[in-house]
């Protein structure tokens, strides 16, 4: 794929220049955005398989209804679109860690983790830093939406929500 040798990518790895994982048997992993980032800090060609991925986003919503609803609407304006779906905030972060969405759409009232919490993990992470939070709720409060978003949030909705804004929304993070 790189048209290197395997001995130049350990290399690169043991220098601490190429973040990588090993696996239980001792095989070293390079997961594709650390490849990518690596590729670009070096001024080397990025593989176009590595360059054409489609957005990932996580709806994260303890209500089936509404993260179908969130689903549908994505699938509609982006059919290309790879959307996860979490019921509670700890199945959000692991899911986050794992999947590396590029945006969440997040509900602020769940078990187990609140979305407060949850996007105050993500953007604690330097591997989520930079992915985009929007926040909805069916309790919503100005105090709500202050604190979502000194947490990292980019956006806030209050439910119900107006499936044209939220959208609007999406389509700038994914432009």
């Amino acid at each position: 794929m790189l048209g290197v040798a395997v001995r130049s990518v350990s290399n690169w790895i043991d220098a601490g220049k190429l973040k990588a994982g090993r696996t239980p048997g001792g095989h070293r992993r390079v997961e594709s955005h650390e490849l990518v980032a690596f590729l670009d800090r070096q001024k080397l060609p990025i593989p176009p398989e590595l360059t054409h991925k489609p957005p990932r986003v996580l709806v994260v919503d303890d209500e089936p209804s509404f993260a179908k609803w969130v689903v549908d609407e994505i699938h509609d304006l982006y059919p290309q679109c790879e959307v996860l779906v979490a019921h509670d905030g700890f199945a959000a972060g692991e899911i986050v860690a794992t999947s590396k969405p590029d945006v969440v759409i997040l509900d602020l009232k769940m078990p187990k983790m609140d979305g407060f919490e949850v996007c105050r993990r993500i953007k604690a992470r330097t591997e989520s830093q930079s992915t985009v939070v929007i926040a909805v709720t069916a309790y919503p409060s100005d105090e709500a939406e202050k604190r979502i978003l000194q947490c990292g949030a980019q956006a806030y909705f209050p439910k119900p929500v107006d499936r044209d804004a939220m959208m609007s929304e999406l389509a700038a993070v994914l432009s």
